[in-house]
């Protein structure tokens, strides 16, 4: 298993925004997402703490295929390239100006468009799907997992790194910047709670069960910055650091693995 020191970290609150690290803007219900620009900015070259976890989940059993579903510019599939040699890496991406740039700083590596809510924008099935902060942006989460549930081969798996609350209670978030007015296709998208229980039901459906359910606990600081939707750091009373940014929830971030049948 691996491990990722702290001062690997030196430059995380520059280039990390915790849950939302491989989101794509696409049709979210007729909101909108201005955040996915960011990931044109920042390096893919950087090694971040949720790409040793999951990575950490998938060496657990041998696989031959892993596809990265929301790859942005292609930094975790750059990442599970190095970790995984032997094994076949895609990276799937809606966003063409993300897939764009990921095909040309990796060109070793397959990128495919894909969207999660056409499920016939991708033909292949493999042994692994991961998913890194995309499940939340979209309020139809049932159609989500059923189309990504159906781009794995029996026996595969998905793994997830989300919101995750243990209630029984499904929190759906969109926000927008100070106005005088209401304005619905200005309200931005992201940040939903989904609850373990509705996962389990949805998968339970697809021939698939939750398997594992870890909590994500960063071990970095990160200060607050004039972007106040960038996530930053507060240590609560364990010496854990909790994850915040300006909608002010505490962010229960977990890694989900999903096995088919």
């Amino acid at each position: 298993m691996y491990t990722l020191k702290n001062q690997s970290f030196k430059k995380a609150q520059n280039e990390l925004s915790v849950i939302s690290n491989n989101i794509t803007n696409i049709n979210t219900n007729g909101y909108k997402r201005t955040h996915d620009q960011l990931y044109l900015k920042e390096s893919n070259l950087n090694v971040k703490q949720i790409f040793v976890e999951v990575a950490n989940a998938i060496e657990l059993r041998k696989f031959k295929s892993i596809a990265d579903v929301g790859c942005a510019t292609g930094a975790f599939p750059r990442y599970l390239s190095k970790r995984f040699p032997n094994t076949q890496i895609t990276g799937i991406e809606y966003i063409n100006s993300l897939i764009n740039k990921a095909k040309s700083d990796f060109p070793n590596i397959t990128f495919l468009k894909g969207n999660v809510l056409d499920k016939a924008s991708i033909k292949k099935k493999f042994d692994v799907i991961t998913m890194l902060g995309v499940l939340c942006i979209f309020d139809d989460y049932e159609r989500v997992l059923n189309n990504v549930l159906a781009w794995i081969k029996p026996k595969g798996r998905l793994i997830l790194h989300n919101m995750v609350s243990e209630y029984d209670i499904d929190v759906f978030v969109k926000y927008s910047s100070s106005s005088k007015k209401f304005v619905s296709n200005q309200q931005e998208s992201g940040w939903n709670i989904i609850s373990e229980k509705s996962l389990e039901l949805v998968v339970k459906d697809n021939g698939a069960k939750v398997v594992s359910s870890k909590p994500f606990l960063l071990n970095v600081n990160l200060n607050k910055q004039a972007d106040v939707m960038r996530s930053w750091t507060e240590e609560n009373s364990l010496g854990h650091n909790d994850i915040f940014n300006a909608l002010h929830i505490r962010q229960p971030q977990k890694i989900i693995v999903i096995e088919k049948f």
